[in-house]
């Protein structure tokens, strides 16, 4: 018979009890801080991305920044953004970005490898591009060269052979980067697959984002030291630049005048002749949506009233040149294709006239006719008849190819190729010559206001 009372037995349970309790706890403890170091460097939430731009430029650390040392925005469609928020070591030997400011209060040797070109989730793409490592391991060298301001890094890989994707991809791209971070330009832009004639021609509009030279990680081969790093670049889709998502709200417009800023001639335009010039984008050499009766088309041109200016955009040619050429202009006609980017180039108010083959509705409409209007320039598109395609010959005029692109397409994207890359066009002269009357018109009105 016990006393009264806890009973013993009660007593030893309860003891037992309150030990596992305590064992339980500093458990939960341990795996709770794994958990948040673990977190704090793998793919977190835009929110926790952008406390940690807002501290980028801390040339030391705390020990409670640390955790948060190498971060990631990965919630995008089309973009990943890697950013090391402190000291930064790159050894490019290795092609290697440590994280020097990492101590042992983050955890050893964590690393990530990344492709820093903004279409993430395109293979063909990224195979086109330098592999990068991110690391918090300690560097085996110490700075060779030591710099004062952030990184920023970036490829000219991938598709920037293309004039499109040379925008899109990197140019315009680096310039929501540049203003999603409000660095005020004070940034060293380090650049992997180095282009010697891409960075040449753009080099006008590269140091418009940065004052210091630009950095060829390529074929350095001492280590360069930031005090911190983004890798990768920000895009918003095609030619968008959504102000909602930049500090100061900025627009594809202010990009606009950024270019006329660049490169636009200086003490205004002052045209050849008293007719409205239209500049005639041509494509040839195989490369598929050819105008066949170029000839016929030109004249047609010339017979309403514009002196015509036959196009045809080449590599090594100074953006300077193409942009007065562009700029004193007062329309620009060509079939859909990476040279309508031009329209970059044109003053408000000019007529951008896109010839849109079978296959190409979307892709007119999201690359160059939403643009087009912010930018205020008069779009005007000559959709072509299945008879003014070369597949009406190949495929004949009943095929579901001609009759129903998108479901002979459904969702095999290299069935496209069939539009892009095989497809000519022989405008049917008397439909174009009502379409280009009408844009005479405009071009005419735009001459007489503007000049």
């Amino acid at each position: 018979m016990s006393k009264k009372g806890i009973p013993h037995t009660a007593t030893v349970s309860f003891v037992f009890v309150f030990m596992m309790f305590l064992f339980s706890f500093q458990s939960n403890l341990s795996l709770l801080s794994r958990s948040n170091v673990t977190s704090s460097i793998t793919k977190s939430k835009p929110g926790a991305v952008t406390k940690a731009r807002e501290d980028m430029r801390a040339p030391s650390p705390s020990r409670a920044e640390v955790k948060n040392v190498i971060t990631c925005d990965c919630s995008h469609d089309y973009y990943d953004m890697w950013s090391i928020n402190g000291p930064t070591l790159l050894d490019p030997i290795t092609s290697t970005f440590f994280a020097t400011g990492a101590t042992d209060s983050a955890p050893p040797d964590f690393t990530v490898k990344f492709h820093p070109y903004p279409r993430k989730t395109d293979e063909n793409a990224k195979s086109k591009v330098n592999e990068l490592t991110l690391t918090s391991a300690p560097p085996k060298s110490t700075c060779g060269v030591t710099h004062s301001s952030p990184a920023i890094v970036f490829s000219t890989g991938g598709y920037t052979g293309n004039f499109y994707h040379q925008f899109n991809d990197v140019l315009l791209a680096l310039y929501i980067t540049v203003n999603s971070l409000s660095l005020n330009h004070d940034v060293i832009l380090v650049v992997t697959n180095w282009s010697e004639w891409w960075v040449k021609k753009n080099a006008d509009l590269l140091h418009q984002y940065t004052k210091h030279p630009i950095v060829n990680m390529d074929n350095q081969t001492r280590t360069h030291c930031f005090p911190s790093a983004i890798i990768g670049l920000i895009t918003h889709g095609p030619f968008v630049v959504d102000p909602a998502l930049l500090p100061q709200h900025k627009t594809l417009l202010d990009f606009h005048s950024l270019l006329e800023n660049t490169y636009g001639p200086r003490g205004g335009y002052a045209p050849a002749s008293d007719r409205p010039h239209l500049l005639l984008v041509n494509r040839r050499n195989g490369v598929g949506r050819e105008i066949m009766n170029l000839k016929e088309v030109l004249e047609e041109i010339e017979e309403v009233g514009f002196k015509a200016i036959v196009f045809e955009p080449k590599r090594d040619a100074p953006v300077r040149e193409t942009y007065t050429l562009l700029y004193g202009c007062h329309a620009m006609v060509g079939v859909h294709g990476a040279a309508l980017t031009h329209l970059l180039f044109l003053r408000a108010g000019t007529v951008l006239g896109e010839i849109v083959p079978i296959g190409a509705d979307w892709l007119a409409k999201t690359y160059f006719e939403r643009p087009a209007g912010v930018l205020g320039l008069e779009y005007m598109k000559y959709k072509i008849e299945i008879n003014e395609s070369s597949l009406a010959e190949r495929y004949g005029a009943d095929d579901l190819v001609l009759k129903n692109p998108s479901g002979f397409v459904n969702g095999n994207y290299s069935k496209a190729k069939v539009y892009m890359k095989t497809q000519n066009v022989k405008l049917d002269i008397v439909r174009f010559r009502v379409y280009i009357k009408e844009v005479f018109v405009k071009a005419r009105r735009f001459m007489d206001n503007e000049g």
